[in-house]
């Protein structure tokens, strides 16, 4: 009995957690997004979505960090006092001339109020992130649920202001207020010795840094097509294109976090011995998986973007098929590469992520620079391609020397026993 209601917590908790992020994302994709698109027009809705991922590069870059550096030094029963509230400060800082850069890079004009906004907006995105700190410290995911359901409820009731200002920024920073507010009111994340630094701060400080730099350089590289498109044409209404044709294939690619740590756990418990040929068909049932699933975001963007983007639909449409299918091969080459570090030493996902990058700035800028749209979503492609390709061949090296390996030990011991006897 005791048994069967831990699991049947564990079930509520997941179901909470995923219910909260579920109901804010499709608030986001079915009503906040396509209002701002209707609203402001697609060169506007465009820069919006250039400053947002921006605001994706340094909020979850930095507040992620400090999420998980704070839950790190949790379990070594530390007493951090106020050590992360000071690097919380420290972010908020370096939001000054995040904020600058945004305008000065990206944005074809901009005034010194929409510079200020952008660094509201950040600091409250940092913010946010960490707040989520609170419900995982705690394994209350009944208010974790409530936490995203107050960014929700926050998104629309700024939407009258902003139906009625045309100012975007509004809806969102009342939506991250929201969620902070509710954590720094009901929660204990900020509560204590504010301010003071503990006897591990400076350890607790290059958690915290040494996490950031990780994050931001993953977050800009999940951003840099809309950052690329913007950086070199000054367009709005061409980042707006990419990103509705590509809209569906990211969806898909953010389940890939989810996906991952389910197939983890499985491979955890997996005790089966995993073979070449059982490797060749993961592979190849992935990329199966990924026919079919570039296949349905295809139909379904045709479905969706006509739908809740009409005005957008005869742009987009030339580029569903490769935009999504190059979101998609990012989806399975991920998974692909959870299955490899299963037996394969940790340090080949490091070297997979900064080769990944490296190819991602060799290819993808130039392709972008020369052929716009096109470039950008064929050069996509072909790194997704080839960073599969690199997980696969490592992935069928490494197996083979396991294998080889444990053979040995087996003969190995068999000699020894012969002698032995």
């Amino acid at each position: 009995m005791a048994e069967k209601r831990k699991y049947a917590g564990i079930a509520s908790d997941m179901i909470f957690s995923i219910a909260g992020v579920v109901v804010l994302n499709a608030v986001i994709q079915l009503f906040i997004y396509p209002s701002f698109n209707r609203t402001l027009g697609a060169d506007k809705y465009g820069d919006a979505i250039t400053v947002m991922s921006m605001v994706a590069v340094v909020g979850i870059g930095f507040g992620i960090a400090l999420n998980y550096s704070r839950m790190v030094m949790s379990t070594k029963k530390r007493d951090v006092k106020g050590d992360y509230n000071i690097f919380l400060l420290i972010a908020w800082a370096l939001c000054v001339p995040a904020a600058y850069l945004t305008g000065k890079l990206f944005l074809s004009s901009y005034t010194f109020t929409e510079l200020i906004y952008i660094f509201i907006l950040m600091i409250v995105t940092v913010t946010r992130y960490y707040s989520d700190a609170e419900y995982k410290l705690n394994m209350n995911f009944k208010r974790y649920f409530v936490f995203y359901l107050c960014i929700t409820l926050g998104y629309c009731a700024g939407m009258p202001i902003f139906f009625k200002t045309g100012n975007w920024f509004v809806p969102l920073i009342i939506g991250e207020v929201a969620a902070s507010g509710y954590t720094a009111i009901f929660g204990k994340l900020y509560r204590g010795k504010l301010l003071k630094p503990s006897e591990f701060f400076l350890e607790d400080f290059k958690s915290a840094g040494v996490l950031s730099l990780s994050y931001v350089a993953d977050t800009v590289i999940q951003n840099a097509d809309r950052l690329l498109l913007s950086l070199f044409f000054k367009d709005g209404s061409m980042v707006t294109t990419f990103y509705n044709s590509a809209l569906i294939g990211k969806v898909i690619a953010l389940l890939t976090t989810s996906l991952n740590s389910v197939l983890i756990g499985y491979l955890s418990k997996f005790e089966g011995k995993l073979t070449k040929k059982f490797f060749n068909l993961i592979a190849a049932a992935l990329l199966v998986v990924g026919a079919l699933a570039t296949a349905a975001c295809f139909v379904v963007s045709h479905i969706f973007i006509k739908l809740f983007y009409p005005d957008l639909y005869e742009a987009c449409r030339p580029y569903f098929l490769i935009a999504n299918a190059g979101q998609v091969l990012y989806f399975i080459s991920s998974t692909i590469l959870v299955v490899v570090l299963r037996f394969a030493p940790e340090k080949y996902q490091m070297y997979v992520n900064v080769l990944y990058a490296a190819l991602y700035l060799a290819v993808v800028p130039a392709m972008t620079l020369k052929f716009e749209i096109w470039g950008l979503a064929l050069g996509i492609l072909i790194v997704n391609l080839l960073k599969y390709v690199i997980v696969y061949v490592i992935g069928i090296t490494q197996l083979g020397k396991r294998l080889k390996e444990r053979e040995n030990e087996v003969v190995e011991k068999q000699d020894f026993d012969v002698f032995v006897r």
